[in-house]
């Protein structure tokens, strides 16, 4: 009888010890995750102050003419989009690890979506004031079920990237974001219902774009000393013989 109590004593024991663990995992789990959110809620703030600096900067040079600060200025705007790609790395990782604070997420990446548009907007401004040679995508993804070339889509933009740096600007949204209401309106806007879609400038491509397409909508914004726009430089200046 003794030995019955004894080992339903352990059992009792053993349930208070892996209650306490797995309270303080859940705790622990709470006090990391909070902090991740604080973090990229800092640097949503930071993005907005930046922004609303460059939105001053430009003023400034509308007013008074001053286009001498055009470099100071593209330079303070290509380091804002520096910025916004690291959250937006650090809210794909947030997504995926996250359990719980799935509200703040959305937030976040609500504020991400806007920033996105924001620097969009901003970057056909800045083209047009400083003269720079940059050419700017908008990437609509979705499901895998919805859209299963969007892998090899995001492969062929992301390679683009890293060939054409700060040239080329990819702004990527989640056609399925019911929760940002300008995702709606760029879907009306451009009136597409195939995942990919490519809107480069003002062209659009639906279904999987391959990297020469979109090479012809953006080799126009650059001059001939893009290595990657040499075919297209030396079709153009055949057609024009």
């Amino acid at each position: 009888m003794q030995q019955r109590r004894v080992s339903s004593e352990k059992y009792v024991i053993a349930g208070v010890i892996t209650l306490g663990i797995f309270l303080l995992g859940l705790f622990l789990g709470l006090v990391i995750e909070g902090k991740r959110v604080v973090y990229i809620q800092s640097m949503a703030r930071e993005q907005k102050l930046d922004f609303s600096s460059l939105q001053l900067q430009y003023a400034y040079m509308d007013q008074l003419s001053q286009e001498d600060n055009c470099p100071r200025v593209t330079k303070a705007f290509e380091d804002s989009i520096e910025s916004l790609e690291e959250t937006r790395l650090r809210l794909e990782s947030y997504n995926q690890n996250a359990q719980i604070n799935k509200y703040d997420f959305t937030v976040l990446q609500r504020e991400y979506i806007q920033a996105q548009i924001n620097y969009w907007l901003l970057s056909k401004r800045t083209r047009a004031t400083c003269n720079t040679s940059v050419a700017t995508v908008l990437y609509f993804y979705g499901t895998k079920q919805q859209c299963p070339d969007c892998e090899e889509q995001a492969f062929i933009l992301t390679y683009l990237k890293k060939r054409l740096k700060e040239r080329l600007l990819v702004f990527a949204f989640d056609a399925n974001n019911e929760d940002e209401p300008m995702i709606d309106i760029l879907k009306k806007t451009y009136n597409f219902q195939v995942y990919p879609t490519v809107v480069v400038e003002d062209t659009i491509f639906t279904g999987l774009t391959p990297m020469d397409d979109i090479l012809i909508g953006i080799c126009p914004f650059y001059d001939e000393t893009v290595e990657d726009c040499a075919g297209f430089f030396a079709a153009t200046s055949a057609d024009g013989e």
